[in-house]
């Protein structure tokens, strides 16, 4: 999969600035799904200049999650944890959100990064993927860049 131009956040003062994600919509979809399954939400955090995804936090049978959302394309997936993301599947969860979101799997997240991948990425995003040296493709995808 080429990732599209603007996936990472970044671009140049030459590219068209993306539309962001309907953070609205993402909170009450979250607040109903987690309820439907007797589950507790907890934050949902906005992006900041450092992060170019939204994130939604709740516990479900004991266990946290998180719902990771990229700020500009509706790529969706989940996290055991925020500081080092580590992502995960949660086939549950996935069945919610698939109707309204891409949810990716912890498969491709962890595939390693390829030349492949980047070929639609702005310059801008070329040099921040040089600089920060990601592996995954999910570290493109979720990133914690500044």
């Amino acid at each position: 999969m080429n990732l599209p131009k603007g996936i990472t956040g970044f671009h140049s003062s030459n590219d068209n600035i993306l539309p962001m994600m309907d953070t609205i919509q993402f909170k009450q979809l979250s607040h109903t799904f987690v309820r439907e399954l007797d589950g507790e939400f907890v934050v949902f955090r906005e992006g900041y200049s450092q992060r170019n995804y939204y994130s939604v936090e709740y516990t479900l049978r004991g266990e946290s999650y998180f719902v990771l959302l990229n700020h500009h394309y509706p790529f969706l997936a989940f996290s055991s944890t925020m500081e080092d993301i580590t992502f995960i599947d949660v086939p549950v969860m996935t069945a919610k959100y698939q109707s309204y979101y891409k949810v990716l799997t912890k498969e491709f997240l962890e595939t390693p990064l390829a030349s492949e991948h980047l070929s639609a990425l702005s310059q801008a995003e070329i040099e921040q993927i040089s600089y920060w040296k990601p592996s995954t493709v999910g570290e493109v995808i979720f990133n914690n860049w500044d």
